[in-house]
């Protein structure tokens, strides 16, 4: 074979076809190496999937934590409003005591200035009736 007879078209045909494979080759290269990143990127992005349902979780457990505490303080709050309301009726009941004892012993002491002026006036009547006493008897010698 003469290199004079080779025609063109299989020279391009050749560099045609040996460009194809050296393009799969390429094409194929840059598949696995994407392939790759996009493994390791979803790898990673998993792990902070994982990472961040961990938190979450953990937010969970500390604000249930923390909504437990808030009603057990509401169901405290709801035995204090019922204990204040109960003070409130005894304080109620205890100042109604007072007033009445108050009274009693303001009549009481109302009696006993009433006794008392008339006691006070009947001892005064009792020293002026002695002293006309005094003065109507002759003196003894």
């Amino acid at each position: 074979m003469d290199t004079r007879t080779i025609n063109l078209n299989t020279v391009i045909s050749a560099a045609g076809f040996l460009a194809t494979f050296v393009m799969i080759g390429i094409a194929w290269g840059t598949a696995q190496s994407s392939i790759r990143e996009l493994e390791e990127w979803r790898l990673g992005h998993e792990a902070a999937h994982r990472d961040l349902i961990a938190n979450m979780r953990t937010s969970d457990a500390v604000f249930d934590q923390q909504l437990s505490g808030v009603r057990s303080n509401l169901a405290k709050l709801d035995q204090l409003e019922y204990r204040m309301a109960t003070i409130e009726k005894a304080v109620e009941a205890l100042d109604s005591r007072i007033n009445r004892v108050t009274e009693s012993y303001g009549n009481q002491f109302s009696d006993f200035r009433t006794q008392l002026s008339s006691i006070s006036t009947q001892i005064a009547l009792t020293n002026q009736t002695l002293q006309r006493m005094e003065a109507a008897t002759p003196p003894s010698r």
